[in-house]
């Protein structure tokens, strides 16, 4: 399914991110999961929904074929674009990453992938978003990996690589751009934030150890406007670091930790700006 507006219109996106399915059978966290965000997709019109890693826990997760099987279906109901990208969680069991996205073949709606780039099991790529026939926004997915294997307890960090494979796209960069980036772990950037435009953050910022670049590239590149991740489960705040919004999603899963209401990020892309609000589930 391509990704095209017309005339004004907002492009919305829908950022599940944490959803953290258990094993299937499901208990009931992971049900009220399954059944808040269809109720979501009933509710509200959306062109994208992204989803920003930690689908499952992979740990106890031993048929991942039927646990995203669930999610799929349920999210085939649906005639609206699904993009998927992998967390820490996902691949820690006894399934890789390869194949996790090998299931991806189950969605109905695949966003189209392009530029696809693969290095140590982690998929880069791009989506594109046209308005009235014109490429309008580039969505860069970085998969930003799970553990450094020599410190396990250390996030993994961006890989040179990946840098790289930006650097290398064809696809024009400039101040005039509306681009955004979507990955699970925050870079340590979010570290250094003071200020904060809007939402919570109630727990430390679990980024790697190591910086190996990409926020001085996305910088330099001047098309990025805003960057999107999921991991801290206590955290949907959004700040403007030089000149970049760094945000979170917000929580999707009720399977796992956190205080915060569960829900989603919903981002809208204007023909000049980029728009964000939380909408929550409804409690029972």
């Amino acid at each position: 399914m391509s990704l095209e507006i017309t005339g004004n219109r907002n492009f919305r996106i829908c950022q599940l991110t944490d959803i953290h399915l258990g094993e299937y059978p499901f208990n009931s966290a992971s049900s009220d999961t399954i059944q808040q965000i269809e109720q979501l997709l009933k509710e509200y019109n959306f062109d994208l929904v992204m989803i920003t890693g930690d689908l499952i826990w992979g740990k106890s997760v031993d048929e991942p074929d039927k646990v995203l099987g669930e999610l799929y279906r349920m999210l085939n109901k649906y005639d609206v674009p699904v993009a998927v990208t992998y967390g820490n969680h996902d691949s820690e069991g006894q399934h890789s990453r390869a194949e996790l996205r090998e299931y991806e073949q189950l969605l109905t709606h695949r966003a189209p992938k392009k530029n696809s780039m693969i290095v140590n099991d982690r998929e880069s790529y791009t989506l594109e978003v046209y308005r009235n026939n014109n490429l309008s926004n580039v969505l860069y997915v970085w998969d930003s990996g799970d553990y450094l294997g020599e410190e396990p307890d250390g996030y993994a960090a961006i890989e040179p690589e990946q840098i790289e494979w930006f650097w290398h796209l064809p696809y024009e960069k400039g101040k005039n751009q509306q681009d955004i980036v979507f990955m699970h772990i925050p870079l340590p950037e979010y570290n250094l934030v003071e200020l904060f435009i809007e939402g919570q953050k109630n727990e430390k910022i679990c980024a790697s150890p190591y910086n190996s670049g990409l926020f001085y590239s996305l910088k330099k590149a001047q098309n990025i406007k805003a960057l999107f991740v999921g991991h801290d489960h206590d955290n949907n705040f959004i700040a403007n670091y030089k000149g970049i919004k760094l945000g979170y999603g917000n929580v999707t899963g009720y399977n796992t930790y956190g205080s915060l209401r569960r829900g989603a990020r919903v981002i809208e892309l204007t023909p000049t700006d980029i728009k964000t609000q939380i909408i929550n589930f409804t409690e029972k």
